[in-house]
């Protein structure tokens, strides 16, 4: 059957993952005629839910920065209001920033700078004016990494390092160089160190400027979990832009970009459909947007060297479990437990690359912070590994399911020396692999955030959401400002908001 010609949409939003259903809902509500296509017969991307039994669990969310609470709400809240997503969605802030388990301490930190701080005095006081010096360096830094993005854009003479005295000093440093200058003892090293696994990096390798920002988004604002899980975001995304006038297909990816004199004119669907447009945002991966849908011969060599010459970023294996009691009953009464095991994270990113057990996991218990998250009298928990694809790819497969769940099986065995008696309530066990991630989303080895964000792939080292193809935006965690749940949907404005202005 040939190719069919349909109708014309102003913009072509490919992938309804965060970014894309940001920049798509963006577009639509600024008057565009927006059309959102996804492969995937759900949307949201890793911003999704599933069941198992009587329970249903979040593929990834674990905590959500940006939000904050009536009253001291953050940008992200005011964009999504502006969206009119926020009015659809309850949000529930969380009791505690995390808990940290180590095998000598065991730490919870509220979700505020001056009691997180005065925790830390507290429980390290010979490092009490270090740990007030460092949290203050950490504010000033998130303060001038946002007015540096803001500097680049309007003028690059503004850039100087009197404007931005803590970027101009620490900006080019690793987390673990900045840790390591302000503190000696290494459990309390431990202790404010677990956001690694946010950013996809240990210590010793991601950027003090990007840490920074986490943690400056998540104390600035209360952090806040989601009620019905990120579906219900994502289904929220879906509704608003349905109600700005948006056209989604699901179960209709895309095939091909179609480009004339070097700019976008129309998309091919799944359904071998022509859809003519001068602007698409991909929210797939920018690999794949640039060799499969635009094409090898048709990518600038040198845009290309910049795509392949980075590293594709780590993924996960997910344990997620239904528990036939209540949160309590094993000990699982904060909702984000990090386990470091010896205060052994840069071991654990190694393992990473490995199928040896982890060292070190995240334990999150959903319903510590949501009674309504499962059944009643039940509770449902998930435990997340770092873990990359290689080894993965290396499994034969007739011995797949015998190795994730020879690698689960180590995941309760260390669970369950800080939660004991765990594996006696087990009601369902689902394990995901980032084979399963890649099989869900289509991100080249399952990653979890693009690109791994090191220095030089990091802030303005990133690659940027502008294409060098004319039309063409990206709008994912493989772009500006990185990965993660508010910075796919920041990736979205900024995608709509360059997409906007061509069209004007």
């Amino acid at each position: 059957m040939g190719i069919r010609m349909e109708k014309k949409f102003d913009a072509v939003v490919i992938g309804a993952g965060l970014g894309g259903m940001s920049a798509a809902t963006f577009l639509a509500r600024t008057g565009k005629k927006v059309l959102l296509l996804e492969r995937h017969h759900v949307p949201g991307g890793y911003a999704s839910s599933f069941r198992r039994g009587r329970f249903e669990f979040d593929a990834s969310l674990h905590v959500l920065s940006g939000i904050g609470v009536p009253g001291k709400r953050g940008r992200l809240f005011e964009y999504l209001d502006f969206l009119g997503v926020a009015s659809r969605v309850e949000f529930i802030p969380l009791n505690e920033l995390y808990r940290v388990i180590d095998d000598r301490i065991d730490v919870t930190i509220p979700p505020d700078w001056e009691e997180a701080i005065a925790t830390l005095a507290g429980r390290f006081p010979r490092e009490a004016d270090g740990i007030r010096d460092f949290f203050a360096l950490m504010k000033e830094l998130a303060r001038d990494l946002s007015g540096v993005f803001m500097a680049a854009k309007k003028r690059a003479a503004d850039l100087t390092p009197e404007s931005f005295p803590a970027f101009s000093r620490w900006g080019m440093k690793t987390y673990g160089e900045a840790r390591d200058h302000f503190f000696r003892d290494e459990d309390l090293k431990s202790a404010v160190s677990p956001f690694w696994s946010y950013l996809g990096l240990p210590p010793s390798k991601v950027p003090f400027h990007m840490m920074a920002s986490c943690w400056d988004a998540l104390l600035k604002q209360h952090p806040v979990h989601i009620r019905g899980r990120n579906q219900a975001l994502s289904s929220a995304f879906l509704e608003a832009f349905a109600e700005s006038g948006g056209e989604i297909r699901l179960g209709c990816g895309a095939r091909r970009i179609v480009l004339k004199d070097g700019a976008v004119r129309a998309v091919i669907t799944d359904e071998e459909e022509e859809v003519e447009t001068k602007v698409v945002v991909s929210n797939a991966s920018i690999p794949s947007t640039m060799s499969d849908l635009v094409g090898i011969g048709q990518v600038p060599e040198a845009y290309s060297r910049q795509v392949n010459s980075r590293q594709i970023g780590f993924s996960t294996v997910n344990v997620y479990a239904g528990l036939d009691c209540p949160p309590d009953a094993v000990g699982a009464t904060t909702h984000e437990n990090f386990i470091h095991f010896g205060n052994r994270i840069e071991e654990a990113w190694q393992t990473a690359f490995t199928l040896e057990p982890p060292k070190g996991m995240l334990f999150t218990s959903y319903t510590a912070s949501d009674p309504e998250f499962s059944p009643p009298g039940t509770a449902a928990i998930v435990m997340t590994a770092a873990s990359y694809a290689r080894p993965w790819y290396l499994v034969p497969p007739e011995r797949y399911v015998d190795e994730k769940n020879t690698f689960a099986a180590a995941m309760f065995d260390q669970a369950e020396q800080y939660f004991p008696g765990l594996r006696d309530h087990l009601e369902v066990v689902e394990v995901a692999t980032p084979l399963t991630n890649m099989r869900y989303t289509g991100n080249p080895g399952g990653t979890i955030y693009g690109f791994d964000q090191y220095l030089s792939d990091s802030g303005l080292f990133r690659l940027g959401n502008r294409s060098p193809v004319d039309g063409l935006y990206f709008a994912s965690a493989w772009t500006l400002p990185g990965g993660g749940y508010q910075t796919c949907m920041t990736s979205g404005f900024l995608a709509g908001s360059m997409a906007l202005k061509n069209l004007q």
